[in-house]
């Protein structure tokens, strides 16, 4: 018995888990947003980066399914929920400001 469980976890610890990605870029209107910092929550993991100087991004997490994604940019947030799958996936982002607070949308 000791050795069949011993075998199981040595298996469950070889197995790597799938791990979740998205790339893409940030932008408001025709600006990319270089920068900006953007957290991906999917459950109890959070993952955060920076947009470099040309708007874009690359978030992994060690799981995936329904997510948000936050992005703070000038001081204010604006979310996203999204699906992280186990391949990486392109969400090209842009930031629109409506009535003074900005909204996060995927193009």
């Amino acid at each position: 018995m000791l050795a069949l469980h011993s075998f199981a976890l040595a298996l469950t610890l070889a197995t790597p888990s799938a791990p979740g990605e998205i790339f893409g870029d940030l932008r408001e209107a025709d600006k990319y947003i270089a920068g900006a910092k953007l957290e991906l929550r999917c459950g109890a993991e959070t993952a955060a980066v920076q947009t470099d100087s040309t708007g874009s991004y690359r978030v992994r997490v060690k799981s995936g399914g329904r997510c948000s994604l936050t992005v703070t940019h000038e001081g204010q947030t604006a979310s996203l929920d999204i699906v992280v799958f186990d391949q990486p996936a392109r969400y090209r982002l842009v930031l629109e400001l409506r009535e003074g607070k900005y909204v996060l949308k995927r193009v």
